[in-house]
C-alpha cells in the first residue's frame, strides 16, 4: 500500500515511513557520524568550553573547571544511539522525527567541531546596490551607523579622518561637521582592503 512520506514537505509516495530520496538523505547524515566521533574525542577532552563545577552560576566559591566539554560528550553519545543504517529507520513510524533529530546532532556536532563559518560578505554586490540608492552626504558618525546597517561594514569615524588626511577621501562638505557619501566612504573602505 502506498502513502506520502512522513517526513515535513516531502510529497514522494513510498511503502514504507521514509521514501527512497529521505532514506539517502538520511543516510548521508549518519555516514558522517564516524569521522564526527572521532573528532568529537578531542573536542570533549578541550578546556574551551567547560561548565564549572557544580553547576556555576557566578556563586561565591570558585569551583574547579570540568575535565570535558559537556556538550561535546552529550552529542558524542547521542550519536552513539542513531546506528548505521537508514534502511533500518524506513520501517518505523517515528522515523521522521528520527531522521530530523540525527540531522540536528551531526550539524551541531560539526559546529562544535569547526566552529561557525565565517559570514561571506559580497562586497561588490553591497557596492553595487549603495551605488543605486545613495541617500546624499551624511556627518561621519550617521555614515558610520549607515554602512554598519546597509554594507554589513564596521569602520569608525577614526578610519574615515585618516582617510580624509591620507587623500583617499573627500569631504562633501569639509569643516567642523563634513558630510560624506556612503558610498564614497565605502569605496575608501574598500581600496584600503584591496
Amino acid at each position: 500500500m502506498s502513502q506520502e512520506c512522513t517526513t515535513d514537505d516531502c510529497r514522494n509516495f513510498t511503502t514504507e515511513y521514509l521514501c527512497t530520496r529521505c532514506v539517502s538523505d538520511l543516510q548521508a547524515w549518519l555516514d558522517r557520524i564516524p569521522i564526527l566521533l572521532v573528532e568529537l574525542r578531542v573536542t570533549i577532552a578541550r578546556q574551551d568550553n567547560v561548565r564549572p563545577a557544580g553547576g556555576g552560576g557566578g556563586g561565591s566559591k570558585p569551583g574547579s573547571a570540568a575535565p570535558l566539554n559537556l556538550d561535546a560528550w552529550q552529542l558524542s553519545e547521542n550519536l552513539r544511539t542513531a546506528g548505521k543504517s537508514a534502511k533500518d529507520y524506513a520501517h518505523q513510524a517515528h522515523a521522521a522525527g528520527s531522521a530530523w533529530l540525527i540531522a540536528d546532532w551531526v550539524t551541531k556536532a560539526e559546529l562544535l567541531v569547526s566552529g561557525p563559518e565565517a559570514e561571506h560578505v559580497n562586497h561588490h554586490a553591497i557596492k553595487t546596490k549603495l551605488a543605486q540608492h545613495d541617500p546624499g552626504p551624511m556627518p561621519t558618525s550617521d555614515v558610520v551607523k549607515w554602512l554598519k546597517d546597509k554594507a554589513r561594514i564596521h569602520i569608525t569615524s577614526m578610519d574615515i579622518r585618516n582617510w580624509v588626511r591620507r587623500d583617499k577621501l573627500t569631504a562633501i562638505e569639509p569643516g567642523r561637521y563634513p558630510t560624506y557619501h556612503p558610498y564614497d566612504v565605502l569605496n575608501a573602505w574598500h581600496d584600503t582592503r584591496v
